[in-house]
């Protein structure tokens, strides 16, 4: 077994460092967004704002998410996914370090998983973001799973990007 880095590329967020962080860095926050992304009509909003932002992978990509926010929950620290094959699988929060990174540790997880959100200013009204997900696979699963992981850290970075700051 190693680790293996999946890095997403560098998404710019035209919102201060802070205001970033401190929405990312308190879970609760995102309750708002689920919400929001289940009131009537929230879809098609959503796909019109991809298709300004020539992001129309992403509009595409709400239609397969909307079913898994239902088993999505949110304290302060974790965000847990329920009814999965596994259980219950959450990511932690176990490190803050204001106004630059938000670590979180998988539990549950089928191997051992750390993710890293950085940020990083570029002036006062606007910031720039790179998600880095660190698994320990063997050869086997790296082969199998490297790809879609790659795929998950750059679908999440677009999603944490474009979110209201």
């Amino acid at each position: 077994m190693s680790n293996s880095d999946y890095v997403s590329n560098i998404k710019t967020i035209p919102h201060p460092q802070l205001a970033v962080f401190e929405k990312l860095s308190d879970l609760t926050n995102l309750q708002a967004v689920k919400d929001r992304l289940s009131e009537p009509g929230a879809e098609e909003r959503l796909k019109e704002m991809a298709r300004e932002h020539n992001q129309e992978k992403l509009g595409e990509q709400f239609s397969q998410l909307k079913d898994k926010l239902d088993q999505l929950e949110f304290d302060r620290d974790s965000l847990t996914i329920g009814g999965t094959p596994l259980g219950n699988i959450s990511l932690r929060i176990v490190e803050r370090d204001e106004p630059k990174t938000i670590k979180f540790e998988g539990q549950g997880t089928p191997i051992p998983v750390t993710l890293w959100i950085q940020l990083l200013p570029l002036d006062s009204y606007t910031c720039k973001m790179r998600i880095t997900l660190r698994a320990e696979l063997n050869f086997f699963l790296r082969q199998m799973a490297g790809k879609h992981l790659q795929e998950g850290v750059e679908k999440m970075a677009d999603i944490l990007a474009s979110l209201p700051y």
